[in-house]
């Protein structure tokens, strides 16, 4: 997993966001969740991202406006 591609989750239904990252881990690839667009922000994972899961519909900062960041 060191050399495998960092994905980051980020959705704010707990079950959602655990289950993807559970299945993201099972296939060997690195993950990370987060529950608002604003924490995956304030992270210092963000420019480690290689690819960025995320819901659409989030309260506070929405996935649309996270996506055009």
């Amino acid at each position: 997993m060191v050399n495998s591609p960092l994905i980051s989750i980020v959705d704010d239904d707990d079950s959602v966001r655990e289950s993807v990252w559970s299945l993201i881990r099972s296939v060997g690839f690195k993950a990370q969740a987060f529950a608002s667009a604003e924490e995956f922000l304030r992270s210092t994972w963000v420019s480690d991202t290689d690819c960025l899961i995320l819901d659409v519909r989030l309260s506070g900062l929405s996935g649309l406006d996270l996506q055009r960041q």
